[in-house]
Parts: structure tokens; sequence; C-alpha cells
């Protein structure tokens, strides 16, 4: 629930990760605002640490398809937040679990808000990589960009 303001994440689906790869999550809380939070990730499945995040409803479509790796077929824009920030996950390929061997890619992110929009190409003008605080976009180019926007802890 630290993922997101008091506001979203006291009302939101609590879900938790599945106990085997491939299983189902698991929920602990059923909500009421159509938002759904998860805990960290497992090591098994990814980023490790602390990456706790809440999502809306078309962000939970754009996080199905990239589970599955499906292209997103979303109608609006989607939002979720990942207010404790991200343990790490590359720039340019959504599928990395690691750095790779020069680690240029790959970026810690801090507290932040994720965007999405059906229309990926629109958000070509902005950089696509982390500039100094202001919105980039991660995994530009790909079916699964979206604006990440950093805020203050």
């Amino acid at each position: 629930m630290s993922a997101a303001p008091d506001s979203v994440a006291s009302a939101a689906t609590i879900m938790d990760w599945p106990a085997t790869e491939g299983g189902k999550p698991v929920q602990l809380r059923a909500g009421k605002n159509g938002w759904v939070c998860y805990p960290s990730r497992p090591a098994a499945t990814g980023a490790v640490g602390q990456d706790p995040m809440c999502l809306d409803a078309e962000f939970q479509k754009w996080a199905g398809a990239w589970m599955t790796k499906k292209s997103p077929k979303l109608t609006g824009v989607g939002v979720a937040y990942m207010l404790q920030g991200d343990r790490g996950a590359s720039v340019t390929d959504p599928f990395a679990l690691t750095a790779g061997a020069n680690g240029k890619d790959w970026v810690v992110a801090g507290p932040h808000i994720m965007v999405t929009t059906p229309n990926t190409a629109s958000l070509n003008s902005l950089p696509g990589v982390p500039t100094g605080g202001a919105p980039w976009v991660m995994w530009k180019g790909t079916p699964y960009a979206h604006i990440m926007v950093p805020v203050k802890g």
C-alpha cells in the first residue's frame, strides 16, 4: 500500500504475486476503487527489493500484456504509482532481468508515477532516458513505452 497515496491505496484491491512461476496472483483484500496494489516482486520474477506498485484499470491491462509478452490493447490513458521507487530495469529492453555487460541502459528509479497511452508513438517527443527529474519514456519505441514521472518521496 506504500506504493500509492493513501487516498488510492486504502480502497485498492491488494494482490500478492503467485507462489510459483506462471501461477496466478492471489487476492489478499478486495478493493472498492478499481485500483490494484502489488508488493515488491519476489527475486524469481525479476527486479528485487522495494518496488511495490498500484495500478489503475487501464494500466492493469498494460501490465497483463507485458507479463504475457503481448501487445497492450489500451482504450485510454493508464496511471500507476511506484512511490517507493524500484530496484532497476533496462530503459530499452522490457524483458531484461539484469543489467547488460556494460550496464549503460540500466536505471534505478526513485519514487515515480507511470503513465501509458494507447498511442505510444505520441511519446516520441520525450527523452528515452532519465534527464534529471523531468518526465521521460521507458522502453521507447516498443509497445510497452510509458512515461516515467519522477516525484519527490
